[in-house]
């Protein structure tokens, strides 16, 4: 066993109390300590496992199924075809990709199969959108107005609706374009609602260009990042399902999981994350371009 080599301001040294030296002396001593300690330390410690120091990444992928009386009649008269992409849900199936959907109770009624189906898939979670689709607020894109006393109604209604569709009650709340006042946060939080809001969106309403919200979505992408997307396909939101197979395996190769928004809710230790909206703004960051969906 080789000796320990002790450094020299540890040997002993005959020195005079009254000296003018003394006091570097000390220090020179005191420092001398702390380093042996600390190479004493690294030494032990040095065939102990590494363990990162970084949180594993984690996003979350969602998607609104949005529906307004305006948007339905036009599917009825057939001048806008279903409003439901199906390859996006078949690819994160296929893929093992969890994902949120935020569900409006005139497209639960529209679709009550498809509810029903997202609601067995265990990867998914179903939250409520509101039953109409309307703004809460005044000058909410260009939402049509929802008035002050429907709104207490219009949670309650979609509430039930997926009740009733899928036996699980809803937990999560997304407003519809993410306007809302502190007086409407209350009326959700009656409800046992969390709002839930988004750290940035995808981009990909109304939007034809693949690459442009491929490119946006990997810019912006970080870890506890909530994304939203559109799951109504046609004119809406024409690119979502190809986005998608090309933005999963490029965030995979730089590490990211993905989680349900409830997931990395429970993961974060702090009362408010990335997407999950103060109750005192009407949020309007950027979110899409003017939305037409009265």
């Amino acid at each position: 066993m080789e000796e320990l080599q002790i450094p020299f301001a540890l040997k002993a040294a005959p020195y005079n109390l009254f000296s003018s030296n003394f006091e570097e002396l000390t220090m020179r001593r005191i420092l001398s300590i702390i380093l042996f300690s600390a190479i004493c330390l690294m030494e032990a410690n040095a065939n102990l496992p590494f363990l990162p120091s970084e949180r594993p990444k984690k996003i979350a992928l969602t998607f609104d199924a949005c529906m307004t009386t305006g948007m339905l009649k036009r599917i009825e008269s057939g001048t806008d075809p279903a409003l439901y992409n199906a390859a996006i849900v078949d690819f994160l199936r296929s893929e093992k990709i969890a994902a949120t959907f935020f569900i409006t109770g005139l497209w639960a009624e529209k679709y009550p199969n498809v509810v029903k189906e997202l609601a067995a898939e265990p990867l998914f979670e179903i939250g409520n959108h509101s039953f109409s689709h309307r703004g809460f607020v005044d000058n909410c894109f260009s939402l049509p107005n929802l008035p002050e006393n429907e709104k207490e109604s219009d949670i309650r209604k979609s509430q039930e609706i997926l009740l009733r569709l899928t036996g699980k009650k809803a937990t999560l709340f997304r407003f519809p374009g993410g306007c809302f006042s502190q007086s409407d946060q209350g009326l959700v939080k009656n409800y046992g609602l969390t709002v839930v809001g988004w750290s940035f969106a995808s981009g990909d309403a109304f939007n034809p260009n693949t690459n442009a919200i491929v490119e946006n979505v990997l810019e912006k992408a970080r870890s506890g990042a909530i994304v939203v997307f559109h799951l109504s396909g046609g004119r809406y939101a024409p690119k979502s399902a190809e986005v998608l197979k090309a933005i999963v395996p490029e965030l995979k190769k730089r590490g990211f999981e993905f989680v349900t928004v409830t997931a990395l809710l429970k993961m974060n230790s702090q009362s408010m994350i990335s997407g999950v909206m103060s109750p005192d703004e009407k949020v309007k960051i950027n979110r899409y371009p003017s939305v037409r969906m009265k």
